[in-house]
């Protein structure tokens, strides 16, 4: 028997008219435990919850919608940063030999594709050396962001390759990813010690770094 006849008339009125369980007891000065036990089995009150459930699905999907749209032009905004700020620094720059060629480097040897990702990939670990000098040197990257990973073919031993590339890059083993091994024929005369690959993740730099490359492209083609 309902001990407040009153109260509940009140909350069975406002759970009809779509109210949760938090309003009513607010509203009315029932527990939400208490509004579960005198409602929760009864059809219309199920009703009620699967329409509530449905509006915030559909209400988190807006505003997931409105958040992911005012990030990308937060995003957008910042990559705009990136390229109005390499076109004041590539005026100063541009008479440092590393670093036009760190820019020559990642313009033959670099992923260019991948808009969050720098990438060099190579088999000469002296190519390496230089553009982890000129990340370090020109984009700010400290050496502990950047990582490496080696592909190497099944005969190359991995622990005496996983040496020259670390002495020549100068990067501890804890910053190397896992190494690749490739299946197929060997080719241990053109790659002694397989393939490198310089790995910084950033998309901001990564930005400013093709703004350079372009800027030198069409400065050294005229």
């Amino acid at each position: 028997m309902i001990r407040n006849a009153e109260k509940h008339a009140k909350a069975r009125d406002f759970r009809k008219r779509g109210f949760t369980y938090s309003e009513i007891s607010k509203m009315v000065g029932v527990s939400p435990s208490t509004l579960s036990l005198w409602f929760a089995k009864q059809s219309f009150s199920k009703k009620v919850r699967a329409d509530n459930e449905k509006r915030a699905r559909k209400d988190n999907v807006k505003r997931l919608a409105v958040l992911n749209k005012y990030r990308g032009r937060e995003r957008e905004r910042h990559y705009s940063e990136a390229v109005k700020s390499a076109s004041v620094e590539y005026k100063h720059y541009k008479l440092s030999p590393l670093f036009m060629a760190g820019l020559m480097l990642y313009a033959g040897e670099g992923d260019t594709s991948d808009g969050r990702l720098i990438r060099v990939t190579n088999s000469k670990p002296a190519l390496h050396t230089i553009f982890i000098k000129f990340a370090t040197e020109f984009l700010g990257v400290p050496k502990k962001d950047i990582r490496f990973w080696l592909l190497l073919y099944p005969d190359l031993s991995e622990k005496e390759c996983k040496k020259v590339w670390m002495k020549a890059v100068k990067l501890p083993e804890s910053q190397f990813y896992k190494t690749q091994i490739v299946q197929g024929k060997s080719h241990k005369r053109t790659l002694h010690n397989g393939v490198g690959n310089t790995i910084i993740g950033n998309a901001y730099l990564k930005r400013k770094l093709m703004k350079w490359i372009e800027l030198a492209s069409k400065e050294l083609s005229k």
